[in-house]
């Protein structure tokens, strides 16, 4: 099994993409639509590094399981459910799941770079940077 590249840049885009939306419903505030932004999309984009951390950990040669397959085997085993009670968890369930583990993980400085290089000049620019290994 080789170790699978993986396009943090891109998965930080696609993150922010899919939390335009859901920024634009917001009531209005004092912080920049950018910033808020960053942060929604922040949550979602460390769930996605945690899932793409698991997978590689749970790789055998009998189970080739996708990032949010490997997030729901660690749901399934951390809360000791039966795998139908796993099976339809979508993101956002997984993002309160595992929001413990979500606080805790620091991000390499890989991983860290793109949100680093999107965000450096926003107002939540020093909250974000606490989840990276070095900022």
């Amino acid at each position: 099994m080789n170790a699978k590249e993986i396009n943090y840049q891109l998965l930080w885009a696609k993150c922010v993409d899919d939390q335009d939306e859901a920024v634009r419903k917001l009531p209005r505030s004092n912080e920049s639509y950018d910033s808020r932004l960053a942060r929604m999309a922040f949550g979602i984009y460390k769930l996605h590094c945690f899932c793409e951390r698991l997978a590689t950990k749970y790789a055998s040669p009998w189970l080739e399981l996708k990032p949010v397959e490997a997030g729901r085997l660690y749901a399934l085993n951390k809360h000791h459910w039966h795998p139908s009670q796993v099976k339809e968890l979508n993101l956002v369930d997984l993002l309160l799941l595992l929001h413990e583990e979500l606080i805790e993980m620091k991000l390499t400085k890989e991983e860290f770079d793109p949100v680093h290089n999107w965000a450096m000049h926003m107002h939540c620019y020093p909250e974000l940077a606490k989840s990276a290994t070095n900022p």
